[in-house]
C-alpha cells in the first residue's frame, strides 16, 4: 500500500519506520532537520506537502490537534480520494474537519517521554491499545486500510465512538499527565523537597515519569479536552478529600478498603490484556459488507480486537471484552 505520513515526529516517525519494510512510505515535515535525519534512516521524504500525499492510498496525519484539523482541511481543497486517518488525542474536532474525506480517526495509546523522530522507534506499538473511531458513516475500505496498518505495527484495536473515546482518554491519559505534575509540585514545595528525591524510590518514579514529556506537547494534547478534564479533575478532588476523612478520622481497616477497590480497575486492565497478548479471544468473522455494522456494535461492547487476518471478501479476529 502507498501510505504518506504527515508529520514525522515521535508518533509519525516510529509508524514510517515500523512500515517501511512492508509497505511503500513517504513522508513529509516541514522542519529541514526532521527531513535529513528521516532520509539517512532511509525513509522517502517529500520537500512539500502536495507531492507527498499525491499519489498517496493512505494518509496518516501525525501532526498536533490544531494542525492536523488544518491538515485535514487541505486535503479536502485537494480533493484527496484516498483513505485518511489521523493519531490525535480528540477524536470529534477531526471528524468534523475531515468532513468530505474517505475518513477514519485513530489513536495509539503508545508514546515516550522523548520526542521527534530521533526518538521514533516501531516497538513502542508492540503489544499497546490503538482506537479506531467508529460512525455509522465509516467507509469499508478506509476501516480495513487502518485495521491493516496498526495490526503490521503489532498493536491492537479499540473500536470506539468518537465522543465516548474522548471522555475515556481524559482519563485513561489526560488526567494521569496533570495529577503526575500536581503530585510533583506537592512535592517539591515540601520543605523535606530535596531529600524526599534522595530517597525517592519506584512509585515516585513511576507516578512522575510523564512529567519528563516535553512541556508543550503535553499542553497541545490536553488543552482541545480541557473542559471534560475540568471535570474529572474535580472528581478527583472529591476522591482525595474523602481519602483525607479517612486519614483524619477513619480507620486503617477503611484505608484499606479505599485502597482495595482502587486497585481492582487496574487488575481488570491487566487481565483483558494478558488475554489479548497471548492470542486468547473469541473468534469473529465480519464479512466485508457488515464490516461497519459489526465495529459500531463493538465499539460498545468495550472490547480489544486482535490478530487480524484481511480475506478476500471477510475478515477474521479476535475479541476480548473487558
Amino acid at each position: 500500500m502507498k501510505i504518506s505520513i504527515i508529520g514525522l515526529g515521535l508518533i509519525g516517525g516510529s509508524i514510517a519506520i515500523g512500515l517501511k519494510n512492508k509497505h511503500q512510505i513517504t513522508g513529509f515535515d516541514p522542519d529541514s532537520n526532521t527531513q535529513s535525519l528521516a532520509m539517512k534512516s532511509g525513509l522517502n521524504v517529500s520537500k512539500d506537502f502536495v507531492s507527498c500525499v499525491k499519489d498517496a492510498e493512505l494518509v496518516i496525519v501525525a501532526a498536533p490537534t490544531t494542525q492536523s484539523e488544518e491538515i485535514l482541511k487541505e486535503l479536502n481543497k485537494l480533493n484527496f480520494s484516498g483513505f485518511v486517518t489521523d493519531i490525535c488525542s480528540v477524536k470529534a474536532p477531526l471528524l468534523t474537519a475531515a468532513n468530505g474525506l474517505n475518513y477514519v480517526g485513530s489513536h495509539p495509546m503508545a508514546g515516550s517521554n522523548e520526542s521527534g523522530f530521533r526518538s521514533a522507534d516501531q516497538n513502542i506499538f508492540k503489544d499497546a491499545p490503538w482506537a479506531i473511531s467508529i460512525t455509522s458513516d465509516t467507509k469499508q475500505g478506509a476501516l480495513i486500510s487502518v485495521i491493516s496498518f496498526i495490526s503490521d505495527l503489532g498493536a491492537f484495536v479499540v473500536p470506539v465512538n468518537p465522543i465516548e473515546h474522548d471522555e475515556s482518554v481524559v482519563l485513561s491519559s489526560h488526567l494521569a499527565h496533570v495529577v503526575a505534575s500536581a503530585y510533583a509540585k506537592s512535592v517539591g514545595e515540601s520543605e523535606f523537597a530535596q531529600l524526599a528525591q534522595l530517597l525517592a524510590g519506584g512509585s515516585f518514579r513511576d507516578l512522575t515519569r510523564v512529567t519528563t514529556s516535553p512541556a508543550q506537547r503535553t499542553a497541545e494534547i490536553v488543552w482541545p479536552n480541557r473542559k471534560s478534564l475540568s471535570k474529572v479533575v474535580e472528581n478527583l478532588g472529591d476522591n482525595l478529600t474523602k481519602l483525607q476523612n479517612l486519614l483524619d478520622q477513619g480507620s486503617q481497616a477503611d484505608i484499606e478498603k479505599f485502597l482495595t477497590e482502587a486497585s481492582a480497575l487496574r487488575t481488570i486492565s491487566d487481565e483483558t490484556l494478558n488475554k489479548v497478548k497471548n492470542h486468547q479471544g473469541n473468534k469473529v468473522n465480519s464479512r466485508f459488507e457488515s464490516l461497519i455494522k459489526d465495529f459500531l456494535e463493538l465499539s460498545q461492547k468495550r472490547v480489544v480486537t486482535s490478530d487480524f487476518k484481511i480475506n478476500a471478501d471477510s475478515v477474521d479476529y479476535l475479541i476480548n471484552e473487558i
